[in-house]
């Protein structure tokens, strides 16, 4: 089973305690980036944890990973490099900006997907 590492970038408005650094971890190639990084301490943001409701987004800086397990993710996230780590396994090396729920919000509401507009 093959490993990679996961360079997390955490803004410095984050409401985490790691806000303003970068934190690296290494991901199975089976798990999700979410329980990962919380398995190191790292604990981001995230609500129903199945693809769906988006609390959880970043942005895929470098990498690939696969975004299968999702419940609800869209050919134009994937485009626009945004992620849902809680339903993300890695393929290779990443880098992601973790916290970027509301930037997936507006990505969302200016592609008319969910939950878009019906959370602005």
């Amino acid at each position: 089973m093959s490993s990679y590492t996961v360079e997390i970038e955490v803004p410095e408005d984050a409401a985490i305690e790691q806000a303003g650094e970068t934190v690296e971890i290494e991901v199975p190639e089976t798990e999700y980036l979410l329980s990962a990084a919380r398995s190191e301490g790292v604990w981001l943001p995230a609500d129903c944890q199945q693809g769906w409701c988006t609390t959880c987004a970043a942005k895929l800086l470098e990498g690939e990973v696969d975004q299968s397990d999702a419940k609800r993710y869209f050919e134009e996230d994937e485009e626009a490099g945004m992620i849902l780590p809680c339903t993300a396994k890695p393929e290779s090396d990443l880098r992601i900006l973790a916290c970027q729920y509301d930037e997936m919000l507006d990505h969302r509401a200016a592609h008319d997907k969910p939950p878009g507009r019906s959370k602005r």
